[in-house]
């Protein structure tokens, strides 16, 4: 894609500051496709290990510029400049991808607020559109249809009103988040450390480094006959019951080819000898990522290149990309991690180093 275009004239001027704001510190422990130890051997597979990697196993790999336009297409230029206004972080930036789950009570809520929309926008109507054709057709307006609509506007209209109002500003961020309907962590993955941590009741469960885990591919069928799709990291050398699921942002029911290029922008981004995955929701990080700044100063590269397209130019570009990857690959040549990177082939990456 071509990102080589001059800023729009008016770029705001405080959201450069703001970019610029700090420069990312790699660590010792990050991950560096061209720099890295040669790993141990797999340990052999118990019973528990074979359960967890029965799935389709994808190989670290050197990357490319293949993303996935599912779970991406959502954020929106006008989303991304409604959430660079406010305070809160994003879950995808220059230092951690973090991904989240909604608690038990978050999940009631959610329910109780869809069902308020769904009354709102369909039942309700329909219910005043009867109270009016009869006192239309009726010739008045009795005691008995006065006192129903009375009853249905106080105790059913009024209430599923507040309720989506209430869901509508605590989404803009109006509100304070009530602490049993926050959100919990389920993992981390940390570009600056190069680690990769599962949450369990939003503490950290297990922190162990990227490259020592292997990436799968789970699938189950649903009651339809159907397959859904989880991308798990597995740890290599502990026998965790439990994976990473990284690929909670895509949804399940994609192609197989989609999780791999998932896979690729997950590998690209926490490769400090990369520049970030070129996406809308991580260009504002690019100014303060020491890898991408000096890539994006080489190839003079539009700061703005997708926080100036309309929501209609995104959604375009993003057809155009999905049309184009059909026949170009997901990933590029395998890593062979147990062997390290090819000695011949290796550049050294200069990192700045946490002091």
């Amino acid at each position: 894609m071509d990102v080589s275009e001059t800023p729009k004239k008016g770029q705001n001027d405080s959201q450069e500051a703001l970019d610029h704001r700090s420069v990312s510190e790699y660590q010792d422990t990050a991950y560096n496709s061209q720099d890295f130890p040669a790993q141990k051997p797999r340990p052999e597979k118990g019973f528990l290990r074979r359960m967890m990697t029965s799935g389709k196993p994808f190989s670290f790999s050197q990357t490319t510029d293949s993303i996935t336009v599912y779970g991406l297409d959502d954020l929106t230029p006008t989303i991304i400049a409604e959430e660079e206004k406010s305070s809160k972080k994003m879950y995808w930036d220059e230092t951690h991808l973090n991904g989240e789950s909604l608690s038990g009570w978050s999940q009631v809520y959610v329910l109780i607020a869809g069902i308020a929309n769904v009354c709102l926008m369909g039942l309700l109507p329909l219910l005043y559109v009867i109270f009016l054709l009869m006192w239309w057709f009726g010739g008045g307006w009795n005691e008995g249809p006065s006192e129903a609509f009375s009853e249905v506007t106080l105790y059913a209209t009024l209430p599923c009103l507040l309720i989506y109002v209430h869901f509508l500003l605590l989404n803009a961020g109006y509100f304070f988040v009530a602490p049993f309907l926050r959100s919990k962590r389920v993992f981390e993955l940390n570009r600056t450390t190069g680690m990769v941590t599962l949450f369990k009741k939003s503490k950290p469960y297990f922190t162990h480094p990227f490259i020592e885990f292997d990436c799968v591919l789970m699938s189950s069928p649903t009651q339809q006959g159907f397959l859904n799709y989880s991308l798990t990291l597995i740890h290599r050398y502990r026998d965790y019951s439990v994976g990473v699921p990284i690929s909670g942002s895509m949804g399940a029911n994609h192609k197989v080819i989609e999780y791999l290029r998932f896979w690729n922008m997950v590998q690209r981004y926490m490769d400090i000898s990369q520049p970030l995955p070129d996406i809308l929701v991580l260009e504002p990080a690019r100014q303060r990522d020491p890898t991408t700044i000096a890539y994006d100063k080489e190839h003079n590269r539009n700061p703005r290149y997708w926080r100036d397209m309309t929501d209609e130019e995104f959604k375009q570009k993003m057809d155009e990309i999905e049309k184009a990857q059909k026949n170009t690959p997901a990933t590029g040549k395998p890593i062979d991690i147990f062997k390290g990177p090819d000695s011949t082939a290796s550049k050294k990456h200069n990192r700045n180093k946490k002091k």
